[in-house]
């Protein structure tokens, strides 16, 4: 009987040993989680984030690895802040800012230029060219914010005081065009999309001059003046090159896409909180300038804006115009 329960016991005891073997074996060892690499997409309201809108609301998969997070600074000062922090990996700025980035922190270099000049001189007065502001009021945003620095100094170029015309300077576009529409002053400096607002709201406005035109007269550019560029940090192009060449890709598509759909653009724009209307951004897009440019083809316009600017004053770019090596170019 004993020797009975002895098989039986070892007979269970090796099917348990079995069962635990081929269970140790199909088990499949605890794969880690991914690492996933955050990257900081920054970019101001208006034309910037039109630029963006498809990449900020479908947000697709640029590369296996990471995740791009955008967002929508409302002031020039807070995405200046972020910049000049190095808080974000990538951003759209105004080009003197992105060579004051490059002269104060030696941490971004230039990519491309998402946008060329959109401002304009717009009146309902009798006012047919610059020599016509002499003496008078003109609304302008920010004084040496890019409309400022821009109008100043090809005003200077024209050989035209600035000084003998008196500028009203309020913080944004938003504060300009109530005072346009109003009629509280009546000639001003306003960029689009603003400028689609503001002649919904005063149909007497009349535009008297592109300033990327008049740049292109004073300077021979083709395109005109660089007025949104593309930066992103140096060291992040370094170690993420084919990230880097795939958000690009992704860059351009977005631009294209949204000169191409002014009616989905605008449900675009609204998700992602641009402050203009919706139906006002379509109609903005044929004086908006949106284009994407590398700056491999820029570098000749961009020299020229900042030279100007720096001729003009070289605070605005940062104290001097910057050296070849802001200039992002692959080898």
């Amino acid at each position: 009987m004993k020797k009975y329960i002895y098989i039986i016991l070892s007979v269970a005891l090796s099917v348990i040993f079995l069962v635990g073997c081929s269970q140790g074996q199909n088990e499949k060892p605890k794969e880690e989680p991914a690492v996933v690499k955050e990257v900081k997409v920054a970019v101001p309201d208006g034309l910037p984030a039109v630029a963006v809108a498809k990449l900020a609301n479908e947000n697709p998969a640029i590369k296996d690895g990471y995740e791009t997070m955008y967002s929508i600074e409302k002031t020039p000062e807070a995405i200046s802040t972020r910049v000049m922090k190095k808080d974000v990996d990538i951003a759209i700025v105004p080009s003197n800012m992105a060579a004051i980035a490059y002269n104060k922190t030696s941490s971004y270099n230039i990519v491309g230029t998402v946008g060329m000049g959109s401002l304009y001189l717009v009146s309902t007065d009798d006012i047919k060219d610059y020599s016509d502001l002499i003496g008078k009021e003109v609304g302008c945003t920010g004084k040496g914010l890019t409309p400022d620095i821009t109008i100043r100094s090809l005003l200077s170029q024209k050989d035209i005081s600035p000084a003998d015309i008196n500028f009203n300077y309020v913080n944004s576009a938003s504060e300009l065009v109530p005072l346009l529409a109003a009629g509280k002053i009546t000639t001003g400096i306003v960029p689009e999309p603003a400028l689609s607002t503001l002649m919904s709201k005063n149909p007497d406005i009349k535009i008297i001059k592109s300033l990327n035109d008049s740049w292109k007269e004073v300077s021979g550019s083709k395109d005109g003046y660089p007025q949104s560029t593309l930066i992103i940090k140096s060291d992040f192009l370094r170690d993420n090159k084919e990230f880097v060449d795939s958000f690009l890709g992704q860059l351009s598509n977005s631009v294209d896409w949204a000169n191409k759909n002014p009616e989905e653009l605008g449900k675009y724009s609204e998700n992602i909180k641009i402050s203009t209307e919706p139906k006002i951004i379509g109609k903005a897009l044929k004086r908006s300038n949106l284009k994407y440019i590398p700056v491999k083809d820029m570098i000749n316009d961009y020299k020229n804006y900042y030279e100007k600017l720096a001729n003009f004053d070289d605070k605005t770019v940062g104290g001097k115009v910057p050296d070849e090596a802001i200039y992002f170019v692959e080898k």
